[in-house]
């Protein structure tokens, strides 16, 4: 029985932060950019995740550092 191989994976996380408290419309704004930029790369939704983070409203999401971009 052989072992699965091993990879060494870099990951580059995609950030968007908005100080809380903060409007509905700024929330859904903020939803609304992270959904687009998965759908621009053909992925879920379901990617990102939301916390709050000393008071601050984070979505995320990873990235494979070779796809990854800054603005």
């Amino acid at each position: 029985m052989s072992s699965p191989t091993r990879r060494t994976v870099h990951i580059t996380r995609t950030e968007h932060a908005l100080p809380l408290p903060a409007s509905l419309r700024a929330v859904a704004d903020l939803v609304g950019a992270v959904q687009s930029e998965l759908a621009e790369a053909s992925r879920s939704s379901t990617d990102a995740e939301l916390r709050v983070v000393d008071g601050t409203l984070l979505a995320y999401y990873d990235v494979p550092r070779a796809a990854a971009v800054t603005r």
